[in-house]
């Protein structure tokens, strides 16, 4: 009898250790997804704001370049956002309507030079800090944050990039 009740004991200890570290772990996942929904929600809010201006742009007969420059820097802010971001329901429309607003710079002879995740290659014409990275595979550069976008008009370089690059040397 008594080892029965030691072991009903020991049992219903484990039990209640489990129950309390999945509360835990549910707080956790739950404070991280509502700040995901918040960073998810203000990316939209400014896509909806550089939909506005660009349709304001358009309205007045065409883009200046500072104009086209600070939408590109916009563009590239929310890209690197939704690059450090995980899945969540909303990132695939967000990304989407960059597209749109970089198809919308490319009818006015601008494009938005993608960097982001792609290889550093030495010898590219751009600012570049360099930052160690030990996830990335041994030998490797790759662009993981850009500051100021490259921006080119009718294929010409109008502005150069200024970017981070992790590395594994």
């Amino acid at each position: 009898m008594n080892m029965f009740f030691a072991f009903t004991i020991v049992f219903a200890t484990i039990m209640l250790w489990i129950a309390v570290r999945c509360k835990r772990n549910n707080r956790r996942l739950l404070g991280e997804l509502k700040h995901l929904k918040a960073s998810l929600v203000e990316a939209e809010n400014e896509k909806n704001l550089l939909e506005e201006r660009m349709t304001h742009v358009a309205d007045a007969g065409g883009i200046g370049e500072s104009t086209v420059l600070a939408i590109a820097g916009e563009i590239v802010r929310m890209e690197n956002n939704l690059y450090r971001m995980a899945d969540v329901p909303g990132r695939k429309q967000v990304s989407k309507s960059l597209e749109r607003m970089k198809v919308a710079l490319q009818a006015e002879g601008y494009a938005v030079v993608p960097l982001l995740g792609n290889p550093y290659k030495e010898g590219m014409q751009m600012s570049a800090v360099f930052v160690p990275d030990e996830s990335l595979p041994f030998g490797s550069s790759i662009i993981t944050s850009v500051q100021k976008p490259q921006v080119n008009r009718n294929g010409k370089m109008i502005q150069a990039a200024c970017v981070t690059v992790g590395q594994n040397n």
